[in-house]
């Protein structure tokens, strides 16, 4: 998963510098094409493979057009602005009053019940994993307006995996010199509590 992530940056990327105004920004929608096809298919397999028939069919289209395709360039930002986005009300949707934080379900997942320091720190921790996808969203948003489009890729693409392991290694590191005596759940085996809390939210919401 790692390297398909990479090596789709990689492209976008490179289709971003080189230029291109149809092919690239196409390709840069496909992660959000799957995406929608798999949603379509959580409920219906067949309205799924039926949508991903469809959208196969008119990118074809589109690529291999006799007439030049309109310029695309401004749908190159949507992916990334709107992954971020999904993960901000992900987590911040989680801080209403009512609902446990959602860094909080994930400690509680691996650890039971939490002493009230690590509660407090893991609802702090949910405000601020909401803040950076905030930001991430709105500095995509801002290179892409103002700045070469070059300075946005390399934000958007090349850097965008290098600052998520950042933020992770940083808190990692801040939290074990918070709360030495606590014992810290790895980093596998936080992301494993996440998608087991992300499976329950999602069988709840049907």
């Amino acid at each position: 998963m790692v390297l398909g992530v990479l090596g789709y940056e990689g492209l976008v990327h490179w289709t971003a510098v080189s230029g291109l105004r149809g092919a690239g920004p196409l390709c840069s929608l496909v992660p959000l094409l799957l995406f929608g096809c798999w949603l379509v298919g959580r409920r219906s397999r067949a309205g799924g493979l039926t949508l991903a028939f469809a959208l196969l069919v008119v990118l074809f289209a589109l690529l291999h057009a006799r007439s030049p395709l309109p310029d695309l360039k401004p749908l190159y930002p949507v992916p990334h602005i709107v992954v971020n986005l999904l993960l901000l009300s992900f987590f911040a949707r989680t801080l209403r009053a009512g609902r446990e934080p959602l860094v909080t379900q994930i400690a509680r997942h691996e650890h039971g019940t939490l002493p009230p320091d690590i509660e407090l720190y893991t609802r702090q921790l949910t405000w601020a994993w909401s803040i950076y996808f905030a930001a991430m969203a709105l500095i995509s948003l801002l290179l892409f307006a103002l700045a070469p489009i070059s300075a946005w890729s390399w934000f958007a693409n090349l850097l965008n995996i290098p600052l998520l392991l950042l933020m992770f290694v940083a808190e990692y590191a801040y939290r074990l010199l918070r709360f030495p005596g606590f014992s810290h759940a790895s980093f596998l085996t936080a992301m494993r509590a996440f998608r087991a809390v992300g499976r329950a939210a999602v069988i709840q919401s049907r």
